[in-house]
């Protein structure tokens, strides 16, 4: 009996979010080599600039944004010109997936495109809102799918954009940590460490912390971020806040603190799962807002959770973490994280995902 076999054709373009990915190029490859035949193509969102951008007031957000642009906009026009022999390209970086889908609807290509990691938020300026919308519904008009990492997400863009709603979908995120850190973090004295930019709630946080000033005046935090997330006004005897640590030494950041805090505005949007897979990861005690975007993530099995801003169950939960961080129970539930983290949190396990819905 003779058995046929399918080929898997070489048509599928993956194009990263990261250089670092390089590293594990061949792990990747082989983790999908069931579904499709893939190459990657590396992008960046990071350059020395950008980086000295993120740490100015003011402006610092336009200009890093700006940076960000130009960069992805390169890339675009590199992958347009360059790489015309795929006819399946799968982007897990959404600036340069935008960008690229204009000249596809400018040019008017034929090309199977799915866009990982949508996110759009609501303006005050509206006829800012509206032009930014105009622009993503005549970019997205050929794409195929469009992948939002929160299950929430799906049903908010279906409503704004009506006409790309049934190209949105809901899937898991995933990320790998260990090829980031290079850099040791240092600190003086134990601390609960928060970070991260978008949709935080750093006021929340701070006033939690306040409240436990008196009580605990040897408990601090220190958070991670950027000016236009937490400005030094911010800062009380037990918060300190740093814009100068970056993606190689988060790790670290988050490995020699007593425990993590994460901060979420009560949002529908995606919040905070880089620093909650990234703190999974590292099998750390997490403490997080109780949003439905994290509930797609985790339970109380892997996490403790306090209600959106509510400053006093925050400080309730943080004392309570403090006064019982090397209790067996509570040690147990990062060991937890960690466990689920390994079997569904990979940037391999995202990308498998990802490429068994484009194969539908």
């Amino acid at each position: 009996m003779i058995v046929k076999q399918t080929m898997i054709k070489n048509d599928t373009l993956i194009i990263l979010d990261s250089l670092k990915y390089k590293e594990k190029e061949k792990e990747l490859k082989q983790s999908l080599a069931d579904s499709c035949k893939p190459e990657f193509y590396y992008t960046y969102y990071e350059n020395a600039l950008v980086k000295f951008f993120h740490g100015l007031p003011l402006i610092g957000n336009f200009l890093s944004h700006l940076s960000y642009w130009t960069i992805s906009f390169n890339a675009a026009l590199r992958l347009f010109f360059g790489k015309k022999g795929f006819t399946r390209k799968i982007f897990i970086n959404p600036i340069v997936a935008i960008f690229y889908c204009f000249l596809v609807s400018l040019f008017h290509r034929k090309e199977t495109i799915v866009i990982a990691g949508f996110l759009f938020e609501d303006k005050e300026n509206k006829l800012y809102f509206r032009m930014r919308m105009a622009f993503v519904n005549y970019c997205y008009k050929h794409v195929s799918r469009i992948i939002v990492y929160s299950r929430n997400e799906v049903k908010l863009y279906a409503d704004w954009f009506p006409d790309l709603a049934s190209k949105f979908t809901f899937v898991k995120y995933g990320r790998d940590f260990d090829i980031f850190e290079e850099n040791v973090f240092e600190s003086n004295v134990p601390y609960v460490a928060s970070g991260g930019v978008s949709n935080r709630d750093y006021k929340t946080l701070v006033a939690a912390f306040g409240l436990l000033a008196v009580k605990y005046p040897e408990l601090n935090c220190k958070i991670v971020t950027r000016p236009q997330a937490c400005s030094q006004s911010n800062e009380t005897k037990n918060i300190n806040i740093l814009y100068n640590v970056r993606i190689d030494t988060f790790g670290s950041f988050l490995d020699k603190s007593m425990f993590v805090a994460i901060p979420l505005a009560d949002t529908f949007l995606s919040a905070g799962h880089m620093a909650l897979l990234e703190a999974m990861y590292r099998g750390k005690v997490i403490l997080i807002t109780d949003i439905p975007a994290v509930r797609d993530y985790v339970n109380e099995e892997h996490v403790f959770f306090y209600k959106p801003e509510d400053a006093g169950d925050l400080s309730l939960q943080i004392e309570r973490l403090y006064l019982n961080c090397m209790n067996p129970a509570t040690i147990l539930k990062g060991a937890n994280a960690k466990d689920y983290y390994a079997k569904h949190y990979t940037f391999a396990a995202l990308l498998s995902r990802i490429v068994k819905l484009s194969n539908t």
